[in-house]
Order: C-alpha cells, then sequence, then structure tokens
C-alpha cells in the first residue's frame, strides 16, 4: 500500500476547503529516510494559520497501519526551533510536501534556519542543563521501585531526558530515536564514559539492580561531561572586581552563627555555615581561585561541641579575609556613623 496517499488526501483537502487555515504539510520519519517496512506508518505534520485549521487532525487506521493527522500551531513550532522540545528534527529534517503561500514558506524556513543554526555554544550547554536536570527525579523514582516493569519504565524515561541532553550538548537533534538511538548518540562527539555498555545494560538486562546500577553510573557520567563543559563556558571574572563588596555582606553571616551559638539557635547556625559555603563557592567560580584552602565550616558543626565549631568559623573568616588582603580586595570598614556622614556629605 502506497502510504503517501493518506498525504495526498490531505493536501487535496486543503486545496479544496481549507486554504486560508493550513500553512504547510510536512512529512518525516522512515518515509524520508527511505527506511520503511510493510507495517510502516506514515509520519506527517500540517502547521495551522486559523483554529479551523484543527478541524483536519484525526488518527485513524488502514490496513491495520495507524495514521496521523497531526496538526502543530506556529507557536508550538517556534518553541521546537529554539530546541524546547526533543523533536527539533521534525523542523529541521521533514520534507515540506506542501505550502500554502510564499509568505508560509519564508516563515517555516525562518524556523528552520533559526533551528538549525547552533552557533552559540553556551545556549546549548543551558539547555543541556535544563533537561539533563530532570533526569535525577527519574533516577530517584527508579531507585524507589521494586518491580522490573517500573524499574525498566523509569529507566526508558531516564533514557529520553538523558539523550535529548547529551543532543543539545553535542548541538545536535535525536533524528530517528528507538533502535537507532544508540547508534545516533555514539556518533556524536561527546559521549559519557562507557555510554554502550550502560546503554545496552538499560535497554537489555532483566536484573533490577543491574539496570539501576547501570542507570545511577550514567548518570554520573554524563554529569561528569556535562560539568566539563559548562566550565569551558565560563568567562574569565577578574578576582577583585568579582569580590569587591562581597565580604561586606557575607560578615553577616558569620554573625549569624555567633548568635546562633550563643542563644542556642544552632539550626540558624548550621544554614548560615551553608549559606557562606555556597556564597564563596560562587563567587569564586570563574576567577581561577578555589575555595579548598577555607576551612571545612560545614563539616565541622557539631551540636555537642559548639565551642569547637565556632572556633573553625573565626578561623574560616580570618582565612577568607587573609585570602582578599592578599589578592587586593578592599574591605570597606567604618569606625562609625559620624565617618560614615563625612563620605556621603562629601559626594557632589
Amino acid at each position: 500500500m502506497d502510504r503517501l496517499i493518506a498525504a495526498d488526501l490531505l493536501i487535496e483537502t486543503i486545496q479544496r476547503a481549507y486554504r486560508d487555515d493550513v500553512a504547510v504539510v510536512v512529512i518525516m520519519g522512515s518515509t524520508i529516510y527511505q527506511d520503511t517496512h510493510s507495517k510502516s506508518d506514515l509520519d506527517l505534520y500540517f502547521v495551522v494559520n486559523t483554529p479551523r485549521g484543527h478541524d483536519l487532525a484525526m488518527t485513524f487506521i488502514i490496513d491495520g497501519i495507524g495514521y496521523d493527522y497531526w496538526a502543530i500551531s506556529w507557536e508550538r513550532l517556534t518553541r521546537i526551533a529554539n530546541h524546547e522540545e526533543r523533536i527539533t528534527s521534525i523542523l529541521t529534517e521533514g520534507q515540506v510536501i506542501y505550502v500554502g503561500s510564499d509568505q508560509d514558506r519564508q516563515r517555516f524556513e525562518a524556523l528552520k534556519a533559526h533551528a538549525l543554526d547552533v552557533s552559540d555554544k553556551h545556549a546549548f550547554v543551558r539547555k543541556a542543563r535544563t533537561v539533563f536536570d530532570r533526569v535525577y527525579r527519574l533516577q530517584f523514582w527508579q531507585s524507589q521501585a521494586q518491580d522490573l516493569t517500573q524499574v525498566r519504565a523509569y529507566g526508558m524515561d531516564l533514557l529520553f531526558a538523558l539523550t535529548h541532553a547529551l543532543a543539545l550538548l553535542n548541538r545536535e537533534t535525536v533524528k530517528r530515536g528507538r533502535g537507532k538511538l544508540k547508534g545516533e548518540l555514539l556518533a556524536m562527539a561527546l559521549v559519557p564514559t562507557d555510554f554502550s555498555v550502560l546503554y545496552d545494560v538499560l535497554v537489555s538486562s532483566c536484573d533490577s539492580q543491574a539496570i539501576k546500577a547501570a542507570a545511577h553510573q550514567l548518570v554520573c557520567n554524563t554529569e561528569a561531561l556535562l560539568a566539563a563543559q559548562e566550565k569551558t563556558c565560563i568567562k574569565p571574572h577578574d578576582f577583585r572586581e568579582q569580590l569587591a563588596g562581597f565580604y561586606e555582606e557575607l560578615i553577616n553571616f558569620y554573625n549569624k552563627i555567633r548568635h546562633g551559638c550563643e542563644t542556642g539557635d544552632l539550626v540558624t547556625a548550621l544554614f548560615a555555615a551553608h549559606e557562606i559555603t555556597r556564597e564563596i563557592e560562587d563567587v569564586l567560580r570563574g576567577t581561577g581561585v578555589s575555595a579548598q584552602a577555607l576551612p571545612d565550616l560545614v563539616g565541622a558543626f557539631d551540636p555537642g561541641d559548639v565551642p569547637g565549631f565556632l572556633a573553625v568559623a573565626d578561623q574560616h573568616q580570618a582565612a577568607f579575609v587573609a585570602l582578599l588582603t592578599v589578592r587586593g580586595v578592599p574591605i570597606r570598614s567604618f569606625a562609625d556613623f559620624d565617618e560614615l556622614a563625612r563620605l556621603l556629605a562629601a559626594k557632589r
């Protein structure tokens, strides 16, 4: 059976009764790759100009094969062009078989050109991170699953998100998927360590624990790959410029630690210690300076040894001030409000 008859019938209907409502008809998938078999369907979508165009959307079966007249709005196609969905290849690889007007063609081609523009590496690394962060939730639920069906199901969900993130990281699109997905990913430049082996376990093993272990390792290896790429996107920052005025705000967190320890509010003290650690890590990023030489403030927290924790907090503060001083970062401090008033009065 010639499955393209379904496309021909759709186009005939558009030309007869929906000229103003449908902008573009596109075929995609196995048909354009000439990789069909006796049970292959016809992958097709059409872009609508008006709400009436959605009237042509339908799914149906002929000779045991399912068909889908899939309607897409320009708004959704724009999101797809922005690589916000995994299916960007329907735009970049799809074959246009009908256009309603030159304006429709130009609009479609503009979105396709936008989708094909992968010159902004930083943007794609950010997109990859956004997608990849969803993997952690899936891995958690997989780790809680008890039966093989659920373990496999979460594993497949995990693979969908993880491979989408990898495609974005490579500034590529997943074109074929399913049985060809592994080959597509392996052909990309940036692939996590042991991807092939771990992928095979996820899709072939009948051992729940083996699948969970493979998923965990694949997530760890992908995180390492993504983090390495993120480092290449960090623009170098001047240490003095980056940290100017930083300590003047941070000192209040040290004060919260002391006050919390003095009043028995150890929860506030622990939160403040964590916030100091994170704030310093963030502000140092891109400066080439590491916080590793500073004492481990969070690790030193011990409700049974408050004086010991306070001593480490003092050491941490002194070490950080020394780090700023040796690198020429000034710390603005006034003896009293009169000194502040004199400074402000001198401003014109």
